[in-house]
């Protein structure tokens, strides 16, 4: 991966302007951390009561259909569809 974590964090941050991810100056790892965490509980819908809960292939696919129509560089998109792969890899383990 090209760019760091601390960057993909605010590209994923760009994205979801509505989520609340801390403000607090983080580094590469605790940024790396969040950013896996936030992911997967975007992916497992988490976010939404259990009811109304979408599958993770569901989520996977809005996820990266967001990340393609996105303004952000086509290294960030690639980063970030890349980290919800690994993801989505680990939930269906």
């Amino acid at each position: 991966m090209e760019h760091s974590f601390s960057t993909l964090l605010e590209a994923y941050r760009h994205l979801w302007t509505n989520r609340s991810l801390t403000t607090k100056k983080l580094n590469e790892q605790e940024s790396q951390a969040l950013l896996y965490e936030t992911i997967e509980k975007e992916l497992r819908d988490e976010m939404t009561h259990p009811r109304a809960r979408q599958l993770p292939e569901i989520k996977f696919y809005y996820a990266i259909n967001r990340i393609m129509n996105s303004d952000l560089s086509e290294q960030e998109k690639l980063s970030l569809i890349h980290i919800h792969i690994n993801v989505m890899e680990q939930i269906k383990e």
